[in-house]
């Protein structure tokens, strides 16, 4: 009865930090252009010390912002998704942000100075693959290395 318990709460645990992720994703999406400007700020800054001061400096960090964004959902949905049915499902993983990227371009319409933009959701759903990617690749080292052990103990 308690391993029972202590898996429910590891699922419970995983799906909110899913849900963490997705209402700070909507926070971030809820601030106007300006105050997402501000936000950005620092970063704009240190990558116009790297590349220069110009609006592909700006491009990048905000697009870099949205991959970066749904690739950690993405991470933490495959995660959830283990805890709940002990399976790898990065297709599903992937479907899951990629539908919540849609949601998302549709809640900047209602938001001033933001815009829904296909281009975004697209940049949203690579960083999604992206993330299913790098959960892929640690659940394989993990595997790797608990063979490893178990082989070195028979």
């Amino acid at each position: 009865m308690q391993n029972a318990n202590k898996n429910t709460t590891k699922k419970i645990f995983c799906w909110a930090l899913v849900a963490i992720c997705m209402g700070t994703i909507f926070y971030f999406s809820s601030r106007t252009s300006t105050e997402s400007s501000n936000q950005s700020g620092y970063f704009v800054i240190l990558f116009q010390k790297i590349f220069g001061n110009n609006a592909i400096t700006d491009f990048i960090v905000r697009k870099l912002a949205h991959c970066l964004e749904f690739a950690g959902l993405s991470f933490l949905f495959n995660i959830a998704l283990f805890e709940q049915t002990n399976k790898i499902k990065p297709f599903l993983a992937i479907l899951f942000s990629s539908l919540y990227a849609i949601t998302d371009e549709f809640h900047q319409l209602f938001v001033e100075g933001r815009s829904c933009k296909v281009q975004d959701w697209a940049i949203d759903t690579f960083g999604a693959i992206i993330g299913a990617i790098i959960f892929i690749a640690i659940y394989f080292i993990i595997q790797k290395i608990i063979t490893c052990k178990k082989s070195k103990t028979d």
